[in-house]
């Protein structure tokens, strides 16, 4: 094969900077767009429409609907405060939502609001609110989850609160009850728990909820069994079949764990889920196909070796759409049940959140390119064209916005062909003899990756002047099982090769100044970074560290992973045969050579990669006598949700960046 790095594609970049270039108060104007939902006659489309509110520092979502025909849009709430998943009824005259119902003791529960006009009306008053909802097939019901009380909660008013810890993060209080499955009429009355058990239809971190599905006739629900409400032991999940009368329960398909994502077909009784392929954890979420009783009609994998993002049937029920992450693009497919999986030609839009099919066969998504960010896109068939349907996010292209291109190169270890995106600076001229600073800024995961689709992030530091390059590393997404499973017992050695691989081509096609190369990345991309000062620790002009995970045994011990660490390496780390890989591959074991100017970040209260990390590699910087700061944030998440804080991560980011690469 004729290897050939995208690069060269350099002479087509532009000469000329934009007057004005995409900054931060630019960023602060992007509206987000989330969970479409397409009318069942395929006219109209609802969608959450959010935008940030620096003065109060929350981010305001609406619920919004668009007429297909002239693109109108108009909200249909007001001051709705935790709104999520709208969907339609199954005639297209109401929809339903859930919002907080109250400030005094708000939680979340279902409303139904009439499209001919009328006031929402609250449908459930569930005790501890509710997690996550699913309209029947005919409209009369809803099916909810809802975690339970504490049985303990009188002892617990007495402060006799001592609990006993599972397989919990250290961050937890008290005890965790598990989330149930309930049933209510359309109307409100008639309320009642389906499930019941120590186990639960849903783990509880980071963000809770539960995936559920109805059947067509109404008769059953699909549900995700776990046998905790704990994340730690969710490898052990598997689907259920619920009866909506009796609540008698069976396993869909004995044998199988992993699994999640339960959905119905639209007509019939085959049901499609997500598993990673073969049950085996360290490679891609796959899509399988069963009928109710199990028999399995088809495994996405036979056809395409891509990691499923998402999946939504087709209205025929004969085949599902499906999102992938593809190289450094995401794609959109449509897989016919059994057969091929066909990529849907999308141009320059790139797929992410699905939404749902309409009766006459019309997927809604939202979309974004290079250069724009996410709209609300509609496409009639698998032959046809993605229509943008909304242009929240015009402002953005008025601005001057940086190109970004595909780019690969081979590994050094192992065979694969490795690839990454590269953003030019806004003020890239290819007619001047100059130089640039670059900033490799590393995704997390690590089964995650970086495709050419809208980053604002990116796009800031591109229009201060550097290069960004993003190498999507083994243990990514988007190259299929054989490079997501390469990372198993290879977490920083196989990955921390295949970054200084690309960056080693970006150098020899690219005008670098290779005295002025900055690393940096969160989560996964935070490990990288602690890596990469600890191994290569001569080719760092500054490092940002943020939300790192700097030892493997904290990961281990105290976040709420558990044993889902464990198939990335051969056994448990208190085991004597496998304590010393676990250390070996903790970038906190090669602090001592790190000599960067390094930025570390974090949340207080993250229960994902746990801020003791970061401490334990400022105080190793701090000890070596390395420039460092450390800036916490006291909320609790593996990233600030906020719109203020977040904002400030990626100020403090760049300033790091500019203090030392310019």
């Amino acid at each position: 094969m004729r290897f050939r790095s995208l690069l060269v594609l350099a002479a087509l970049a532009s000469s000329l900077a934009p007057a004005r270039a995409f900054d931060f108060g630019d960023a602060r104007r992007i509206v987000s767009l989330a969970e479409p939902q397409i009318s069942p006659d395929g006219t109209r489309v609802l969608y959450v429409r959010g935008v940030p509110n620096f003065e109060t520092d929350k981010t305001d979502r609406q619920l919004y609907v668009v007429d297909l025909r002239t693109h109108k849009a108009r909200a249909l709430t007001y001051d709705r405060k935790g709104l999520f998943g709208p969907q339609w009824s199954a005639d297209g005259t109401a929809i339903a939502f859930a919002a907080l119902d109250s400030e005094k003791d708000p939680q979340e529960q279902i409303f139904v609001l009439p499209m001919d006009g009328g006031e929402a009306r609250q449908v459930t008053h569930a005790k501890n609110g509710v997690t996550s909802w699913w309209w029947s097939p005919d409209a009369s019901r809803f099916a909810y989850t809802m975690q339970e009380d504490d049985p303990n909660q009188k002892l617990i008013d007495q402060h006799l609160d001592a609990f006993q810890v599972q397989d919990n993060d250290y961050l937890h209080t008290s005890a965790t009850p598990p989330v149930h499955v309930w049933v209510v009429n359309a109307d409100g009355s008639h309320a009642r728990r389906l499930t019941k058990g120590e186990w639960s239809v849903a783990d509880v971190d980071p963000d809770g909820g539960g995936s559920l599905s109805w059947s067509p006739d109404g008769k059953t629900l699909a549900i995700e069994h776990f046998p905790t409400p704990f994340v730690g032991n969710s490898l052990s999940a598997y689907i259920a079949l619920v009866d909506v009368s009796s609540g008698a329960l069976v396993r869909l398909t004995p044998g199988e764990e992993m699994q999640s994502q339960p959905q119905f077909a639209p007509r019939g009784d085959r049901i499609a889920y997500q598993r990673n392929t073969g049950g085996d954890y360290t490679q891609g979420a796959d899509l399988y196909v069963t009928d109710s009783k199990g028999r399995r009609e088809g495994d996405l994998r036979t056809t395409l070796d891509r990691n499923v993002n998402e999946a939504v049937w087709a209205s025929n029920g004969q085949a599902l759409w499906v999102a992938t992450p593809d190289g450094t693009e995401r794609a959109l497919w449509y897989w016919t049940v059994g057969g091929r999986a066909v990529r849907v030609a999308t141009g320059d839009v790139q797929a992410g959140s699905l939404g749902n099919t309409a009766k006459n066969g019309t997927l809604v998504f939202i979309g974004a390119t290079p250069s724009h960010p996410g709209e609300i896109y509609t496409i009639a068939a698998p032959s046809g064209k993605p229509v943008a349907i909304t242009n929240e996010n015009a402002a953005a292209e008025k601005s001057g916005t940086a190109r970004s291109v595909g780019v690969t190169w081979r590994a050094t270890k192992g065979n694969f062909v490795e690839d990454g995106v590269l953003t030019y600076p806004l003020s890239f001229d290819k007619l001047r003899v100059t130089k640039y600073p670059l900033i490799l800024l590393i995704h997390g995961g690590p089964q995650g990756a970086s495709g050419t689709a809208w980053s604002s992030q990116r796009q800031i530091f591109a229009a201060h002047g550097f290069f960004v390059f993003e190498p999507n590393y083994r243990g990514s997404t988007n190259l299929g099982d054989a490079y997501e499973h390469a990372i198993t017992n290879d977490a920083g050695d196989g990955p921390g090769k295949d970054v200084m691989a690309g960056l080693a081509q970006i150098e020899k096609q690219f005008p670098i100044d290779t005295t002025r190369i900055g690393v940096s990345g969160w989560s996964y991309g935070g490990y990288m970074t602690s890596w990469l000062i600890g191994n290569y620790p001569k080719v760092w002009k500054a490092a940002v560290s943020g939300a790192s995970l700097d030892d493997w045994l904290d990961d281990y011990n105290i976040a709420f992973y558990y044993d889902t660490d464990v198939p990335f390496f051969r056994g448990k780390p208190w085991n004597p045969k496998n304590t010393a890989e676990w250390r070996d591959q903790s970038p906190i074991a090669y602090a001592p050579n790190a000599v960067t100017p390094t930025l570390i970040m974090g949340d207080i209260g993250d229960n994902n990669v746990t801020i003791t990390n970061s401490f334990k590699l400022y105080h190793a910087l701090k000890d070596n006598g390395t420039t460092v700061q450390f800036f916490a944030y006291p909320v609790p998440g593996h990233f600030p949700s906020d719109p203020v804080r977040s904002e400030d991560v990626t100020k403090h980011w760049l300033a790091w960046l500019e203090q030392y690469l310019k």
